[in-house]
């Protein structure tokens, strides 16, 4: 089948404050500054996709992003670009994934939107119509973290993602903390976003394991992937990667290490929506198994991702919940949480409306 050509794009950017300070083991944010791209296509239909960066595990500047943001347009609007592989092969000449992620999400989502399917269907699903997601506590005191936890489950969540990282012995008080207070049947994960020597994963890990932990993802350092390997064969729990898993070429090296057991597929790391399938089919041609995170996308970005978790078997575990962390929004629709659940939305697109009043314009690259 051949989509037809996009013929108008838009650049924005948008930033979102976060409800309070995140903390995880690599800084603190406050709010999250995002790309977002509108498409025109030949046939009279729009989309949208959002782009959230990241400097400390991408090495994007907002410089970066916007500039290949502007490249990829103009290489949209002078080239054929008909179909998915022509589309995936653009974005991956791009310097910046997550520039390439808006671009292509909007262009999906326009030629979903033409056909009048959602990108559910476009990627080959729908698999499951819902799926409980964790909701995330950022690096905190350990009362503070066991505190927040029970403000969640009382919201309905039955999953926490526990941010680690900071101080080994402190962090042991935190699982602690959090376990006592939120009792048996709820499920703790926790993710030490390279925080950890090998010494320190080691010995942390197997005292994290006497609390019913799920998972510890990336212990250490994202490319010591030798130290990663250490840490799995003597750790009780499993061992899930993100920052050392970018692209399918990198789930290979992880397997070929026997260094995890699960890895983390983030649309913004893998270039798109695209390239993130490749990560999930690597990944199950290796004997690994999914799960899918974010970065700090608002309702557009995270119902993308919310699109593939609805398509592929592979993706077991789902932490889609940046949306819920900002203060604010520019998107509306898409997949909702209820009590714990994500909504995979049927609409056709993405079925995100965004308002334009709440974003600012970067460029406009006419029409052709």
């Amino acid at each position: 089948m051949e989509w037809p050509r996009v013929v108008g794009v838009e650049i924005f950017s948008g930033e979102l404050p976060y409800h309070e300070p995140f903390t995880i083991a690599l800084g603190t944010s406050t709010a999250s500054w995002n790309i977002v791209v509108r498409v025109l296509t030949e046939d009279g239909f729009e989309g949208w996709g959002e782009g959230s960066p990241s400097y400390s595990v991408l090495g994007e500047t907002r410089g970066l992003v916007v500039s290949w943001a502007k490249k990829l347009a103009e290489r949209l609007l002078t080239e054929k670009c008909s179909s998915f592989e022509h589309l995936y092969l653009l974005c991956a000449s791009s310097r910046s994934p997550s520039a390439a992620a808006a671009v292509e999400e909007a262009v999906l989502d326009a030629w979903a939107r033409g056909a009048g399917l959602s990108v559910t269907k476009l990627l080959g699903g729908p698999l499951r119509d819902r799926f409980e997601t964790d909701v995330t506590i950022g690096i905190m005191k350990p009362e503070e973290q066991a505190a927040r936890a029970v403000k969640y489950v009382e919201q309905g969540f039955r999953t926490l993602k526990i941010k680690l990282g900071a101080d080994p012995e402190e962090d042991v008080q935190r699982i602690r903390a959090v376990r006592d207070a939120v009792g048996e049947g709820v499920r703790i994960r926790v993710d030490a976003n390279q925080g950890w020597s090998v010494e320190n994963a080691v010995r942390v890990i197997s005292k994290l394991a006497n609390y019913d932990v799920e998972y510890v993802e990336q212990p250490v350092k994202w490319d010591d992937i030798g130290g990663l390997a250490t840490v799995r064969r003597s750790s009780p729990l499993p061992i899930a990667v993100d920052e050392s898993v970018k692209t399918a070429v990198d789930v290979f090296k992880v397997a070929k290490a026997e260094a995890a057991d699960i890895v983390n597929i983030k649309v913004m790391k893998s270039g798109g929506l695209l390239g993130a399938l490749r990560v999930a089919h690597a990944s199950e041609a290796a004997g690994l198994e999914n799960m899918i995170g974010c970065m700090g996308e608002s309702r557009l970005g995270i119902t993308g991702a919310v699109c593939l978790a609805g398509s592929v078997s592979n993706i077991k575990y789902f932490d889609l919940d940046s949306d819920i962390l900002l203060a604010s929004d520019y998107a509306s629709g898409g997949s909702r949480v209820e009590r714990g659940e994500r909504e995979v939305p049927s609409a056709p697109g993405l079925g995100v409306e965004v308002d334009r009043k709440k974003l600012v314009k970067l460029a406009v690259m006419g029409r052709a």
